[in-house]
């Protein structure tokens, strides 16, 4: 990517709640403001130089436009293989630790800050400027990646935003696809709603979801309800099961495998049953888009075959 644009924004962002509609875009002159998940306008006279990024996700977007240079702090839920040696903020960074970095904006999710609302209360009031987006569902990710190549002053914002399209609308699919069910968390055998990123992803690397009816554990989740009884019943349908690895599961397919209620299971005797990073396939991130995650997926796909 050429460097990123030194200059004024010209663009206000309305970036509307993750899953309402799609984002919409208004001109004006000399100055940019973008309209968060929590309602709260913010404003920018010019291009943000200085991030503090407080959501995993809106790092490695960040990076994946080309704004590492922009990050002055990550949090701890950041990958360090990513992020390198990036100062990393703690679950409650202190407004002194946050207003020391001289940020220009703090970059972080909606249920972060009504988590920490006196936090990021005496921010505002010390004029630190904070930005609570959530993530992006699947058909609003490209708005989203938009947003942030604008608001950093990427060049050709409009082109990177392209491009997420293609490689979101990229397919392996051929014929019939392996069924597959995503265990979210292997105490319960809860699993991914169809329309979580998790089921996107899946699908174009050339799996079926095996549990497309599942239904949420909340209207606005995309964890879904299963457990072990269904997950029995609906063998026939599963030729590979993948286990979630993070802080929502830590059952592995070894465990898995070994447990005896699922030894009839077709995916377990055929040794179809694997591990995924819970980061690679359910956080909405382009630099994992790009680094070939759904390829990889896809080589499941083809053994579960």
């Amino acid at each position: 990517m050429k460097s990123l644009k030194k200059g004024i924004l010209i663009i206000i962002f309305l970036l509307c709640i993750a899953g309402s509609g799609v984002a919409r875009f208004r001109a004006t002159a000399g100055v940019a403001e973008i309209v968060d998940d929590m309602g709260v306008a913010v404003s920018f006279e010019k291009p943000v130089i200085r991030v503090i990024s407080l959501y995993a996700g809106h790092t490695e977007n960040l990076i994946a436009i080309g704004a590492r240079d922009r990050l002055v702090a990550v949090s701890n839920g950041d990958d360090p293989e990513i992020t390198g040696s990036l100062p990393r903020l703690g679950v409650k960074p202190g407004v002194e630790q946050i207003a020391a970095l001289r940020p220009d904006v703090v970059l972080t999710r909606p249920m972060h800050v009504r988590a920490q609302a006196a936090l990021y209360e005496r921010l505002q009031t010390l004029g630190v400027k904070v930005l609570a987006i959530d993530p992006p569902v699947w058909e609003e990710f490209p708005a989203y990646i938009e947003l942030l190549s604008r608001m950093v002053g990427a060049e050709k914002p409009e082109l990177i935003a392209e491009e997420t399209r293609h490689l979101l609308d990229a397919s392996r699919r051929v014929g019939k696809n392996a069924g597959a069910i995503l265990i979210t968390n292997g105490r319960n055998m809860a699993t991914c709603t169809a329309n979580s990123w998790a089921a996107h992803i899946m699908e174009r690397a050339g799996l079926s979801n095996a549990a497309p009816d599942a239904a949420p554990i909340t209207s606005n989740s995309v964890i879904a309800d299963f457990g072990t009884e269904r997950l029995l019943a609906s063998d026939k349908h599963i030729e590979v099961v993948l286990l979630q690895q993070g802080a929502m599961n830590t059952v592995s397919a070894t465990e898995f495998m070994s447990d005896p209620r699922f030894s009839g299971m077709r995916a377990v005797r055929e040794g179809n049953v694997f591990d995924i990073s819970e980061a690679d396939i359910s956080r909405p991130s382009l630099l994992r888009l790009r680094r070939g995650v759904i390829e990889d997926l896809g080589k499941i796909a083809v053994v579960g075959r």
